[in-house]
């Protein structure tokens, strides 16, 4: 048993050593064998010369990764959110804890889609080399930087050794976002919502007192008061009220008319969910029919910044049937969507919303103009930049 378990673990470490030869080896070294073989056989002298080349490249490829690192690695990035835009920069450090020099070695940092590539000098024992780096911002996204990796090999590429000497870490690009006036309009009540003009029997804030009428609640009456004046008194109270936001966005790559159109969208839809965070209300974030939570900002933030579109799903219809079965007692209820979809397609999609909500859809066309319309009970404002949002919600609601 014990035989067979150290043969198990010679078999692991011998698969371990193979992973570092390159798909660029494994041509040479079957090139060699090949040269080998028929150099051999039919007596060429090249082919033999060829292998021996192939041969004398593996065995420099294979030294150059001997040598053991005894490194610790650090990796900085400030700061972990920015707004689509924003510097956001980092900086690598690597320390050589053993007690001889260090050989100098080249350090590969994965930022996003890319490598970035650093040449890291000898360094005395307990010495440190920093690096720093920007990661690039211009573009909504969750960038991943890291891990921090060494790459020991030749210049060719025959033989890669890697070692991994830190954590990963991930940046949050969050969409522009503007303020917006208070989405209050469409209101329900709530127990510890805005107070109104809205005189009310049966409620939690008390305004004044008034004479009864036939068919008031005999609960109401203040009893204390109606001795004094010897007639009725009952209690008139404030209705308080609250809206509940509902804000939808439409993922489906059919509805835009290209990638910057769906950008100002999602800019659109954070827009009006971090209003609905100032103004302290009820907030449900629907994408493509998938509810995300609304924690707080930050965290609505940063699912916004994972949002990608798709291909034929997550469209106008999904959202507003998503709407109805997740936040049916919205008051509020906001759309962004491209230019594609027709107004008789929009109205027919907003039929699946509750009857009770105030439908604001917002259509983006960056080669379109500003303006507003009421269609129905549906509302629309067209916009051609993020910036007339703001103006565009005022006129509607």
């Amino acid at each position: 048993m014990k035989q067979l378990t150290s043969v198990v673990k010679a078999a692991r470490s011998a698969t371990g050593s193979l992973r570092v030869v390159t798909a660029l080896g494994w041509t040479i070294l079957g090139l060699s064998f090949s040269a080998w073989i028929v150099g051999s056989r039919f007596g060429w002298r090249e082919m033999m010369i060829i292998a021996a080349t192939g041969v004398i490249l593996l065995v420099v490829a294979a030294l150059s990764t001997l040598g053991k690192l005894d490194l610790s690695s650090s990796l900085k990035v400030e700061p972990a959110r920015v707004v689509v835009g924003e510097r956001a920069a980092g900086s690598m450090t690597m320390h050589n804890r053993s007690s001889r020099h260090s050989r100098a070695i080249r350090v590969e940092l994965p930022v996003g889609n890319s490598s970035a590539l650093f040449d890291v000098p000898r360094m005395a024992s307990q010495a440190e080399h920093d690096e720093l780096f920007v990661v690039p911002t211009s573009r909504r996204a969750v960038i991943p930087v890291g891990p921090v990796t060494t790459v020991q090999g030749d210049a060719l590429g025959i033989i890669r050794r890697t070692r991994i000497w830190s954590d990963s870490y991930e940046i949050f690009v969050h969409p522009t976002t503007v303020i917006l006036e208070t989405m209050a309009a469409g209101l329900i009540r709530d127990l510890e919502g805005q107070t109104t003009n809205h005189l009310t029997t049966s409620d939690v804030a008390f305004h004044t007192l008034r004479d009864y009428v036939p068919g008031d609640d005999r609960r109401h009456v203040h009893w204390k008061t109606s001795a004094k004046l010897d007639r009725l008194m009952v209690r008139q109270y404030v209705d308080t009220r609250r809206s509940h936001v509902c804000s939808l966005l439409s993922i489906d790559r059919n509805e835009y008319a290209d990638e910057d159109e769906f950008e100002v969208a999602v800019s659109v839809a954070a827009s009006v969910a971090m209003q609905a965070f100032r103004d302290e209300q009820t907030l449900t974030v629907i994408v493509g029919g998938e509810q995300i939570p609304a924690i707080n900002p930050r965290n609505v933030l940063d699912q916004f910044s994972r949002i990608e579109w798709r291909d034929g799903s997550g469209g106008i219809d999904t959202c507003f049937a998503a709407a109805r079965r997740l936040a049916n007692e919205a008051s509020v209820t906001t759309v962004a969507v491209g230019r594609v979809p027709l107004i008789p397609d929009i109205r027919k999609a907003a039929t699946r919303a509750s009857l009770s909500t105030r439908v604001i859809v917002v259509q983006c066309n960056l080669d379109g103009s500003n303006g507003y319309r009421a269609i129905g009970s549906t509302y629309f404002v067209h916009l051609n930049s993020l910036e007339a949002l703001r103006r565009g919600v005022m006129a509607v609601m």
